[in-house]
């Protein structure tokens, strides 16, 4: 008997190249969320924020990020899956 196998191809990741900034602060000033900026003023919300402080380094520094971009409600984010200096 011969078995149909659905293959699923990989959705191609995006890749967008800007600045680090904080994007949501606490009560206290600290920084919660970061985002990239990018030259065409478009801000994308780093949505994994597990690793936020090794991100913090990256901070006011030129990344360039792959990942899966996201747009809900006039707002982009982008799940990250690499970032390096630029």
């Amino acid at each position: 008997m011969l078995q149909t196998v659905k293959i699923l191809k990989a959705k191609p990741m995006d890749s967008i190249k800007g600045i680090v900034i904080p994007s949501d602060w606490d009560s206290n000033g600290k920084v919660t969320s970061l985002a990239i900026a990018t030259r065409n003023e478009e801000e994308y919300i780093i949505e994994n924020n597990h690793n936020l402080s090794d991100l913090k380094k990256l901070l006011r520094q030129e990344v360039v990020v792959d990942g899966s971009i996201k747009c809900r409600n006039n707002s982009k984010s982008i799940d990250v899956k690499s970032i390096r200096k630029e």
